[in-house]
């Protein structure tokens, strides 16, 4: 909101204006400002939240490494990684050992490691499975020893040049609770390959109750 007002001064006549804003607009902005902060806590305090953050980013590298292949003509390699922060490489895999690590940093597409709240879902040692999580796969194969990767290659994704992959399977990521990675916080996700000739890849949630679902 803008305020004039005439002022004289000798000879000279100037106008001043002042520059402000209405009760109404301020709250406006306040109520905007509010929503967004709630908004940002929401996403930095709640397991679900992260964990499907995580896997939405996932979901976009897959994509990006299946473009890479086609556009460059060339087998590209998702390398997933474990430690302290999980996560994975994409290169190409120039020796055909099926190993991102050992690879010159020109090779490397991309680098990315998950906040460290969120894990691939580790059943190495199961049974017993973490506590409300899942003991299958969303097409049913059962994740006793698995690591949270099912698919063709131990710990990795190879797409070809068409576009397709022949490592179908799924990648399952959750969030521990802290110092005990038995208790699943939140909701798992998993993204699954689902088709050889067409490495589509589908989103899925699971609901302890109601097991998997699509999102």
């Amino acid at each position: 909101m803008i305020m004039c007002q005439a002022s004289e001064h000798k000879t000279l006549t100037t106008k001043v204006c002042e520059q402000g804003f209405t009760l109404i607009e301020l709250c406006i902005i306040m109520t905007v400002i509010c929503i967004l902060a709630t908004g940002v806590a929401y996403m930095y305090s709640n397991p679900t939240a992260k964990v499907k953050g995580v896997m939405f980013n996932i979901l976009a590298d897959l994509n990006l490494a299946r473009s890479e292949s086609v556009n460059r003509n060339q087998d590209i390699l998702v390398d997933f990684t474990f430690g302290d922060q999980d996560g994975y490489l994409i290169c190409l895999d120039t020796d055909a050992d099926k190993d991102c690590n050992d690879e010159l940093a020109e090779n490397i597409i991309k680098k990315v490691l998950f906040r460290e709240e969120v894990k691939f879902y580790d059943c190495g040692s199961a049974p017993p499975y973490p506590l409300n999580g899942p003991t299958k796969t969303p097409s049913g194969t059962k994740l006793a020893g698995k690591n949270g990767l099912i698919f063709g290659g131990p710990n990795y994704i190879k797409w070809q040049p068409d576009g397709t992959s022949g490592d179908n399977g799924s990648i399952i990521v959750y969030h521990p609770a802290p110092n005990d990675s038995q208790q699943v916080k939140g909701s798992p996700y998993a993204a699954v390959i689902s088709s050889a000739a067409t490495g589509r890849i589908r989103l899925m949630r699971w609901n302890h109750g109601n097991g998997w679902s699509k999102k």
